[in-house]
């Protein structure tokens, strides 16, 4: 089969391709040299790139010539040129003689026999004349130059060297990785050459969208293909076909798999055989390959490498370029060979658990002894940490138990769904629903295993009410199943159904079910729960709920450390805005997580840690949580909205404004699509923001409508928990809305108990009431608010709040023309930015300062011109530093730094560093 590379999408044309940069880069390189080489894996989106090239470098009006190979074309002498001189391209030539003429026409109707073919130097004059007399030139496509004959490459090749600069440029193909192999024979061994780009997780959410697919499947989508384009778009095309109940068995795809075998096919046979002993192995390296029998495995690996099959994973692991691959070797042999490889890893590997897995695949009947050797094994790695290899030894156990020990063959799958569930292995957790099914099991066990599976979805359980139905109707009148029941269906009304009431009413009959059930660990999880949605929904009762649930004395990790009243009682703290010992606590049970946790607990205690650190004023190490969560997410499957979220605001205080709003897209898409309303109203929140401090108020004020209607269907009654309204009130102040303003900010004034909250919810609000003040034209007023704002942020030791509300301050100073108080407002903010590593608001407030005129009251020197910024910079740039080390010390980008130092050099009528020192040297 022939695969073709132009990957299109529902609207037409080119949905997916080379990121931009590499086309500009191989653009520029084929203006510069004449040619430029595309190199790739199959399938890789060459031909595609190369398409594009073409379509520019022909923009002149210069004549387009293709050839395009396949395999077997290398074994016929002059094939690629009888495929060049098909066409009518001998007709627009200019100034040919009738005998090149025919030299040509031979050429293009090559026999078999060998008398009267032209030899290879008539050959070269002709083509050569050929091409050189096309006006106003010829831009020649060589698409698969490893397949092109060595007579053509050769006339080609002495073409290319003999005709001057710019009237033959060529852009040529190569299957393969890094630098071309073949291609020097046609354009000289240093051509210039660039390879497309795989697609990362973003990309592939692009082309899901182009499909009219979630973006909760990109990171599943992206594991599977690896990023490879071609793959990419075929996953794409079966998920659309797919009935949505379906879609969990892409992985079985006829037509995935029809491509992932051809491009194995690609290699020879004895690298396909390692590739298959790889695919079968659990974290393979080169070494345990040459264990199990394959004595040339570093080079069939390196050969494997070059196809862009395998890449280089952590300490010498064999890595596949996506599942898809890894499955479509396994299969590659056939069931007998596929025993013979297990035979062969389970005498190499040295792990007891990987060597249990091989010997349970290699049986194919029911064998008491080997399900009972596969089950220790399986509880083995579940003590290691290894959760999803647990999920599978479980499942192979219950498949290797005898029928007449079913309570043997249940538990094992419920330990199996389990695991999966800790795992977010929700494919694994469906396996277990399956056996399960078929093995009739009791009650409790069905529940269990169902259970699990709505686990294993984490944040996406919008579509499961059919999974909760059939959950109630298994338990009966049985407390402890109910129970179990009941706070799950508080959890998805918190999440999905956009509904704290009817979770409150749900955790609250949790609790009392498992009182009657006699199972704390559960009434713990339940009353935490119902402690949560009381905390929502402003219950006085709140705090003493949780302190019944923190009595019974469960460990965190019991029930989940995210569903713990360990955590809660650290998130209330966070709320509050006790923020060290909520920093304390979340490390405690981070520990914890680390140790026993599952994939979930973490990412959500690294978002709480983010949040913590953010609000404190610690911007780098909220990067550092953001960057753990999403690549946590993305390794374990889990929802991708709540680690966007968190990368979001993370950047958009530490990183980049703009990368800030692209993740929080990132996580709007997410979080709608999988009907997760609090990460949604999250993501929009951290938009809005954005918008609203890069200039943007309607844009602002716009996405802050969203999050009110998301919240405002929502009857949550503490704003300490999701501050969004002080933000809201100012992004519609400057979006014009004042009135939408003052009834929003007057209802969040009003709230009872407000308080009593933290007071950083209290601040905020002041400073609201201060810009809308200012807006309204009281400016004495606002600044007094503003102030009484800074101060109470302050004391709660919040610096990048303190900072934004001088900023603030600021503004409305230089709006009534006091300069010299907008200076030290900004002066301040400047200060605290710096201190705190906040890039994105060091850059803002350093663009405000720079406007100001004058320099500081008082100041005659020559220095005195420049604002404080300017003055920081100048005295960075005297004692040494480079452009560089500056913008990393001022928490500013080397752009901002080169235009800063030329309005110094402007200022003090300078021309160099040196001349800077000197007409500093006064001062200093």
């Amino acid at each position: 089969m022939t695969w073709e590379t132009e990957v299109t999408g529902r609207r037409g044309g080119v949905c997916a391709g080379p990121p931009d940069p590499v086309f500009e880069t191989a653009r520029q390189a084929l203006a510069r040299d004449g040619c430029v080489v595309v190199t790739g894996p199959w399938g890789a989106g060459k031909s595609t790139l190369a398409r594009r090239i073409a379509a520019a470098g022909v923009a002149d009006g210069r004549a387009l010539v293709r050839v395009t190979g396949a395999q077997g074309d290398g074994a016929y002498p002059g094939g690629g040129l009888a495929q060049l001189l098909s066409g009518d391209v001998a007709s627009r030539a200019r100034g040919l003689t009738g005998a090149r003429r025919g030299v040509l026409e031979r050429l293009a109707h090559p026999t078999d026999r060998q008398d009267g073919a032209p030899g290879p130097a008539v050959a070269r004059s002709a083509v050569t004349a050929l091409l050189g007399g096309i006006e106003p030139g010829v831009l020649l496509v060589v698409d698969g130059v490893q397949w092109l004959d060595d007579f053509s490459a050769d006339v080609l090749g002495y073409a290319l060297r003999t005709l001057p600069a710019g009237r033959l440029t060529v852009v040529v193909t190569e299957r393969g990785s890094g630098r071309p192999r073949v291609a020097g024979r046609l354009v000289g061994a240093h051509a210039p050459y660039v390879a497309p780009a795989p697609l990362d997780v973003t990309g592939t959410a692009a082309l899901l969208a182009e499909h009219g697919l979630p973006a909760r499947w990109a990171a599943p989508v992206d594991r599977l293909c690896g990023g490879h384009l071609l793959l990419t778009s075929l996953a794409c095309t079966s998920l659309a076909a797919l009935p949505a109940a379906e879609r969990r068995g892409l992985a079985t795809s006829a037509v995935l798999r029809d491509a992932a075998r051809e491009w194995l096919e690609t290699l020879p046979r004895p690298v396909r055989r390692t590739l298959a002993l790889a695919a079968l192995a659990h974290r393979p390296t080169s070494s345990l390959l040459s264990r199990a029998g394959c004595a040339d495995a570093e080079e069939d690996l390196a050969r494997a490498r070059r196809a862009g099959v395998l890449r280089d994973g952590p300490a010498g692991e064999v890595v596949f370029q996506g599942a898809l691959l890894a499955s479509a070797a396994a299969r590659a042999g056939g069931p007998r060979e596929r025993t013979e490889l297990h035979r062969a890893l389970a005498s190499a590997v040295l792990d007891p658990a990987h060597r249990a897995r091989h010997h349970a695949l290699v049986r194919d009947r029911p064998d008491r002894a080997a399900a009972e050797d596969t089950e220790r094994a399986a509880c083995s790695a579940r003590a290691g940490g290894d959760r999803a290899l647990a999920a599978e030894l479980f499942l192979l156990a219950a498949g290797l138990t005898p029928a007449d020990r079913p309570e043997a063959r249940s538990r094992r799958i419920t330990s199996a769904a389990r695991e999966a569930a800790a795992a977010s292995r929700t494919d694994l957790a469906w396996q277990a629903v399956e056996a399960v099914t078929e093995a009739a099991v009791e009650p409790a066990r069905h529940v269990a295993v169902l259970l699990a599976l709505i686990d294993s979805h984490g944040q996406a359980l919008a579509e499961l009410e059919p999974l909760f139905h059939r959950c109630g109707q298994l338990a009966g009148d049985d407390p402890g199943l109910l129970a179990a029941v009941e706070l799950r269906a508080a959890i998805a009304a918190n999440i999905s159904q956009e509904d704290p009431e009817r979770a409150l009413r749900a955790a609250a009959r949790a609790a009392e079910l498992a009182r009657a059930g006699g199972q704390p660990p559960l009434r713990a999880a339940a009353l935490t729960m119902r402690a949560r949605m009381e905390r929502v929904l402003g219950v006085p009762d709140a705090a003493r709920t949780l302190d019944e649930a923190l009595a019974l004395g469960v460990p965190a990790q019991e029930y989940g450390i995210r569903n713990s009243a360990q955590y809660l009682a650290a998130r209330h703290a966070v709320f509050d805005d006790r923020l060290p010992p909520a920093r304390r606590q979340l490390l405690e049970l981070l520990a914890i997580a680390e140790r026993e946790g599952d994939p979930e607990d973490l990412v959500d205690l690294w978002r709480s840690l983010c949040e913590v650190d953010v609000r404190l004023g610690s911007c780098a190490r909220a990067l550092e949580w953001a960057d753990r969560a999403l690549a946590h997410s993305a390794a374990h499957r889990l929802s991708p909205g709540p680690a966007w979220y968190t990368a979001a605001l993370a950047q958009s205080v530490g990183g980049s404004f703009a990368e800030a709003s692209r993740l929080a897209g990132r996580g709007i898409q997410a979080s709608r699509e999988e009907g997760d309303a609090l990460y949604l109203a999250r993501s929009l929140w951290v938009r809005g923001c954005v918008r609203l401090h890069t200039g943007d108020g309607a844009g602002a004020a716009a996405t802050f409508a969203e999050v009110a209607r998301l919240e405002g269907d929502r009857p949550v009654a503490d704003p300490s928990m999701f501050r969004w309204r002080s933000d809201a009130v100012e992004a519609l102040t400057a979006g014009g809305h004042t009135d939408r303003a003052e009834l929003l900010l007057a209802g969040a004034e009003a709230t009872p108990g407000i308080r009593g909250r933290g007071p950083g919810t209290v601040a905020a609000l002041v400073r609201a009431r201060g810009v809308l003040l200012a807006r309204e034209g009281r400016p004495d007023e606002a600044v007094a608010r503003l102030g009484e704002a800074a101060a109470g942020f302050r004391c709660a030791g919040l610096p990048l709040e303190e900072a934004r509300t001088h900023l603030a301050r600021g503004r409305v100073e230089r709006a009534r023309r006091r300069q010299a108080a907008a200076r030290t407002a900004w002066e301040e903010a400047a200060e605290l930015y710096g201190t705190t590593g906040a890039r994105p608001w060091r850059e803002v407030t350093a663009a405000l300062l720079d406007r100001l005129p004058g320099g500081r009251p008082g100041d005659g020197s020559r220095a005195g011109g420049l604002t404080p910024s300017e003055l920081r910079l100048a005295g960075l740039i005297c004692r040494g530093a480079s452009n560089q080390e500056a913008a990393q010390q001022l928490f500013l980008s080397v752009k901002t730094v080169e235009g800063m130092l030329s309005r110094v050099y402007r200022k003090l009528d300078v021309r160099s560093r040196t001349q800077l020192g000197a007409a500093l040297a006064p001062d200093r």
